[in-house]
């Protein structure tokens, strides 16, 4: 008598399952047996799995009394840095500086961090512009990176650092053209474009006026930004912004020689510069 194909199916089925069941006991029996003979608990098992590492902080956050904050404007399509402002912000004094650094700007890596990332990209020079970082270093550190930079080229310790759209950083900033003087011929005087609020700002700050205003104001610029410093710590600093009067905030160069290839930071001048700025 001929077996329906319904009953061939079954009993194939059941063999293959019995086959995986007996498999399956073998598996878990050799497992028992090694964990009993080298007196291996399940627990030790775990442990002895070592726990991937999370990447260390290249920078970390800091909220203090004069806060030095890098504001980086990105392109949003290209990626790349288009303009850098360091934030000097004396709590105690209530003066506010936004100093341009001119994103063409020569640098020098120590011989240290040079060596750091050259483990990231061996083709990064030791000598090179800020313009060009973000096509050495990628787009998870490169801005972390630029602060190590940064505290190095000007010899400070940034507290936090931001990257704004271009499209955000646009609508707070325009670029102020510096004519020379008409009695000042000489070379020394720096005219670099600084960085300044744009008008349609400032009248936006004139209409804030209380802290859930400017909690508001923002909670809604960091859901556009990215930082390093977060939401609640930066309301850390809110009742001294709400306290400084328009003419304790100043916009800056950072003192340096320009040219049309680069610019050069005088190390003697800005250092002084910005020892005025922090108070000190």
């Amino acid at each position: 008598m001929r077996k329906s194909a319904g009953k061939i199916f079954a009993t194939g089925f059941l063999k293959s399952l019995l086959f995986l069941m007996l498999v399956t006991i073998i598996i878990v029996a050799s497992y028992k047996l090694v964990m009993y003979f080298y007196d291996v608990e399940d627990s030790n098992v775990i442990e002895a799995i070592p726990p991937v590492k999370k990447q260390a902080l290249i920078t970390e956050a800091r909220i203090d009394d004069v806060s030095k904050h890098l504001i980086y404007c990105v392109d949003e399509e290209s990626g790349d840095i288009t303009k850098l402002i360091l934030e000097i912000f004396n709590c105690e004094n209530v003066m506010l500086y936004y100093i341009t650094i001119p994103i063409k700007t020569q640098l020098t890596l120590s011989d240290s961090l040079h060596r750091e990332l050259v483990l990231i990209k061996p083709s990064i020079p030791s000598f090179l512009k800020l313009s060009a970082i973000t096509g050495y270093l990628p787009k998870e550190n490169v801005y972390e990176y630029g602060v190590l930079m940064i505290e190095e080229l000007l010899d400070i310790q940034i507290s936090y650092f931001t990257v704004v759209p271009q499209s955000i950083y646009n609508t707070v900033f325009d670029t102020e053209i510096i004519k020379r003087k008409a009695n000042n011929l000489q070379n020394s005087e720096n005219i670099f474009p600084r960085e300044v609020f744009s008008d349609s700002f400032l009248e936006h700050l004139h209409t804030i006026s209380t802290e859930t205003e400017l909690r508001n104001y923002i909670e809604e610029l960091y859901d556009e930004i990215t930082s390093n410093l977060s939401f609640e710590d930066k309301l850390n600093y809110m009742e001294s912004y709400l306290n400084t009067p328009g003419k304790n905030i100043v916009f800056e160069v950072i003192a340096g020689a320009d040219s049309n290839s680069a610019y050069t930071i005088n190390e003697l001048e800005a250092a002084k510069q910005l020892k005025d700025y922090l108070g000190e």
